[in-house]
């Protein structure tokens, strides 16, 4: 690539226009007089008062009701901010939760958060004791200062020859319905035996493991604070108390989340041109909804850094924390945030296989291409 010419080049002499939605049949058309946003206002408050505060992702019988939303975003005009017959409905989709409190945070159950599970559940985070050699812990790829990753394309394997894929993010995991890339965890206690017990991960033994926290007065004496009906460790309360800690790994509150509380002057006129696009003519919100910006559904994509029309099926990434989390895609081959905006720029339409058709290219412009990346930064922007 040459390092010199810019990121986004120059717009093209050739004017695209944008497809809008038939009124009678519900099919693309070029050209013509965008549709009314306020007709679009009232069926996408008929969609949200059907799934309620627009938890769209979260129940697969929702999936026909989250492409009509997609369909109706994409055919809207763009325009220099947010228009304000819709703001009231963006403020509820990406409506902040409560995190302040313990209890506010989701846990199930059968591991309801407590500060003690959530003190040793940090310890053990941190303790190399987990892994095989005791070289590694959690944090060896999972870095606090690195938005909870380790800022390598793929996680380091232990022969170094094993392609692992991409270290996610591990903020809000609380609120997330699927874990790791292939979506095979439902639960962070599931999740965290998974790297635990890898080969090329932590290559932990549990018999090893118990035996030398069993060691370690300090470490015993927290497992008898969290689990006073099971004080002595075992895998399970080994998992539980790492589950603990990481639910409460909670991105902190940013302008965007300002915005979306009603602070009109929290972003910037190009950021909320941004977030326009967002919502509107690029159509990130078709995957990239909620306050935690993903719908935690399995998508197929085409795979950044391909030369042939290869693709797999993936989980949607969180955007919170993405500006301290490249590289990007479960490969790692997009190094910053301009490369993915150019990556969904120019995918071509046929060499998509998606279910429900919620992405395409962007076709944005130059001045939109700078737009979306000022909102997307905005996402994680605390002053």
């Amino acid at each position: 690539m040459n390092r010199s010419a810019p990121m986004f080049p120059a717009p093209s002499r050739h004017k695209i226009r944008h497809p809008r939605v038939h009124a009678k049949h519900g099919k693309h058309q070029r050209g013509g007089d965008p549709p009314k946003p306020q007709g679009h206002c009232q069926s996408l408050r008929k969609i949200l008062s059907v799934t309620g505060r627009a938890r769209l992702s979260e129940t697969p019988r929702f999936q026909p009701l989250i492409f009509a939303l997609y369909i109706l975003l994409f055919s809207l005009p763009a325009h220099a901010e947010p228009t304000p017959e819709l703001l009231p409905i963006w403020r509820e989709v990406f409506a902040r939760p409560d995190t302040s409190r313990l209890n506010a945070i989701p846990a199930p159950a059968g591991n309801k958060l407590t500060p003690a599970k959530v003190s040793l559940g940090k310890k053990l985070f941190f303790n190399k004791r987990l892994s095989g050699d005791n070289s590694r812990s959690c944090s060896t790829c999972h870095d606090p200062n690195r938005a909870f990753t380790d800022g390598r394309e793929r996680a380091a394997a232990r022969d170094g020859k094993t392609m692992l894929l991409n270290t996610p993010t591990l903020l809000n995991l609380a609120w997330a319905k699927r874990l790791f890339w292939d979506g095979r965890a439902r639960a962070l206690e599931d999740q965290a035996n998974i790297p635990i017990e890898h080969p090329q991960e932590m290559n932990g033994s549990w018999p090893t493991i118990i035996a030398r926290l069993n060691s370690d007065e300090t470490v015993t004496a927290k497992f008898k604070q969290a689990f006073p009906d099971q004080p002595a460790p075992t895998p399970q309360t080994v998992a539980a108390a790492l589950a603990s800690y990481q639910r409460t790994l909670i991105s902190p509150t940013t302008r965007f989340d300002r915005f979306i509380a009603g602070d009109q002057s929290a972003l910037t006129k190009p950021e909320q041109a941004g977030f326009n696009l967002f919502v509107g003519k690029a159509g990130c919100i078709g995957c990239h909804s909620g306050w935690r910006f993903t719908d935690d559904r399995l998508h197929t994509v085409p795979v950044a850094g391909s030369t042939t029309s290869q693709q797999r099926t993936i989980k949607t990434p969180s955007l919170r924390g993405a500006p301290k989390s490249a590289p990007y895609m479960h490969n790692g081959a997009l190094p910053t945030l301009e490369h993915v905006i150019r990556h969904y720029q120019f995918s071509i339409e046929t060499r998509l296989n998606f279910s429900t058709g919620l992405i395409h290219p962007l076709r944005l412009s130059h001045t939109e291409e700078i737009a979306l990346l000022a909102f997307l930064k905005s996402i994680n922007s605390i002053n």
